[in-house]
């Protein structure tokens, strides 16, 4: 069966954070014994390609283009560790005098020095290549396909995690201070782009309006690098299904998303395009200056990546993003900081289930399936919802777990993620995810005239799912899908759980010792077409046209005109429309 490739691009500092997050969970799903072949539900190939480098090793890399600042990467090498691509120690060819400026190489904390030493996620190393010699001998080696498999799962070797690494597990907070820090993954040459006109946190230059973004993608030489970038990766596709767009949206990277969003849909018509817009929690605050430049990126990117994509989802932990950033959502068995390293573990978490039904290794669809039956009539935006973890005690059944967010209209198993949503009313459509729950955790023991008739007396666990979220939403159409792989919490998965959390995650009524970490957590998702979501656009369009933009000096100077201020306003009260009530879908 043709795998259906997805390309992903991470626009932005925080984007990266998510990103790296996401990789580091799809590698620690890996599985690398042939004797547990039969237990693989997801199709990695999706998002991620096999290659060779140049000593014959093969490598599997994500299908990925990443943008970031200068400065910003630390010691993650910008062409990576697997090629020798000959970009250091090259030759200085100027006949006349040379003056070299060299900064002191930044220090690695205690995860990457594990990972130097031998330690992975998954207690193994090499993850990432392979020496096709190993393998001269093979009685398959004829059979491509078959050299292929057995090289992705008989190419780690085992050992024991890094002593240096369990040392400073509760301190790693800490030592976070860009994404590279906790990047467990090796990326291709192709993959990381660096925006050298700006440096990352520089004050005096910083790359903080939507219309820098904008303009570094006019620059010749930037336009030309990234369709070689984009163009490397989707050409070597049998059957590109479409694009995993992160980006920031409170800052220039908005208007460098949102342009290579635009080229994206020229130069792949017919694509889907499903794009993530985030906003940290834990921004600077403090003037009106800062908050009326994150309402006018805000608003300008909004527009725009929801013009341009498939579907737009919002996402951030921030309860609310205007006026003022509101306190963050709180998770009943989570305690989390309101910094990059643990918000975007949450948001990571969330995509990487959410986006399973596209990533199955049998009955996948295709990501066209959802954008396109999320966005009719002009409904370009989606509400993303979690539970991390699913709150279910581990002696208790999913249809007693369900059947307490029957009765009440208000609650729901899971918590939102879009800002100025609650999550609770019934949506225009639905894609749900569970996974971690076995089928023999499904049945209840209780009386069965005590539970509610819809789930009294089910042992599957589709229907179970199916009959809750039809009498729950009644009448809105929905999706489903249950996996019995649960999300993998390892190292560096930052710690943020309850001590009431099990180390499978389940909620336990006995306090988890202080030397066990949770390793892995079930988990539910629920992406949305709502109307709740013309809220969060009002809101926006209502904090944006109080703004008069003749005071904003900074963007008129970047070429940005009033007008097309004023258009951007006219077509988010356009798209709010589209989420009214009586606009239901037919």
């Amino acid at each position: 069966m043709s795998v259906k490739e997805i390309v992903t691009l991470q626009i932005g500092h925080f984007s990266n954070f998510v990103g790296t997050h996401l990789w580091n969970i799809q590698e620690s799903s890996f599985i690398y014994d042939p004797a547990s072949a039969s237990e693989k539900e997801v199709n990695h190939d999706v998002l991620y390609r096999e290659g060779q480098n140049q000593r014959r090793q093969i490598t599997f890399t994500p299908r990925l283009v990443a943008s970031d600042l200068k400065g910003s990467l630390k010691t993650l090498k910008q062409q990576g560790e697997l090629y020798d691509t000959g970009t250091e120690g090259e030759e200085i060819l100027w006949p006349g005098d040379v003056t070299m400026h060299t900064e002191e190489a930044a220090g690695k904390n205690a995860f990457l020095m594990g990972l130097d030493g031998g330690w992975s996620q998954t207690g193994s190393s090499d993850r990432h290549i392979k020496n096709e010699s190993d393998d001269d001998d093979d009685d398959d080696k004829d059979d491509i396909e078959a050299l292929k498999e057995k090289k992705k799962s008989e190419h780690h070797t085992q050992v024991k995690p890094s002593p240096v690494l369990g040392k400073h597990l509760n301190s790693f907070d800490d030592q976070v201070t860009v994404w590279s820090d906790f990047l467990g993954s090796h990326f291709h040459p192709k993959s990381v782009h660096v925006v050298e006109e700006y440096k990352h946190q520089d004050e005096l230059s910083a790359f903080d309006l939507f219309p820098l973004g904008e303009s570094v993608l006019k620059n010749y030489e930037t336009n030309c690098d990234w369709e070689d970038r984009l163009h490397f990766f989707t050409e070597e596709c049998d059957n590109l299904q479409g694009f995993h767009v992160l980006m920031d949206t409170h800052d220039g990277f908005g208007g460098l998303g949102t342009g290579l969003l635009k080229y994206i849909e020229d130069e792949f018509p017919g694509k889907g395009v499903l794009t993530f817009g985030f906003t940290p929690s834990g921004l600077p605050d403090d003037t009106p200056a800062a908050r009326a430049t994150r309402i006018i990126n805000s608003a300008l990117s909004y527009e725009a990546a929801s013009s341009h994509s498939s579907l737009f989802v919002p996402a951030s932990l921030a309860k609310g993003l205007w006026r003022v950033l509101e306190g963050p959502h709180m998770f009943p068995s989570l305690n989390y900081k309101s910094i990059p390293y643990h918000t975007s573990a949450i948001l990571a978490s969330a995509i990487d289930t959410m986006s399973l039904p596209y990533r199955l290794d049998t009955g996948a669809i295709n990501l066209r399936d959802i954008t396109h039956s999320f966005n009719l009539q002009g409904r370009k935006l989606g509400a993303l919802n979690t539970s991390l973890p699913l709150s279910i005690f581990q002696d208790e059944s999913l249809i007693d777990f369900l059947a307490q967010y029957t009765d009440d209209l208000n609650s729901c198993p899971w918590q939102t993620l879009t800002p100025h949503l609650k999550g609770v009313n019934p949506p225009f459509a639905q894609s749900v995810v569970l996974r971690g729950i076995k089928p023999s955790q499904v049945p209840s023991t209780s009386d069965l005239q005590k539970l509610p008739h819809f789930l009294a007396g089910l042992t599957n666990r589709e229907e179970v799912m199916r009959n809750f979220l039809g009498e729950k939403f009644a009448g809105s159409p929905f999706a489903v899908n249950c996996l019995n792989s649960p999300m993998k919490t390892s190292i560096p998965f930052p710690h943020i759980f309850s001590d009431k959390l099990t180390k499978t995650g389940y909620v336990s009524r006995a306090k988890r010792p202080d030397d066990c970490g949770v390793e892995s957590v079930p988990m539910m998702t629920s992406l949305q077409s709502t109307p709740e979501l013309g809220t969060l656009i009002d809101s926006l369009y209502q904090a944006a046209s109080k703004i008069n933009m003749k005071k904003h000096h900074k963007y008129l100077a970047c070429g940005m005109e009033e007008d097309d201020y004023a258009e951007t306003l006219s077509s988010l009260m356009a798209l709010r429309q589209c989420y009214s009530a009586h606009n239901e879908a037919i």
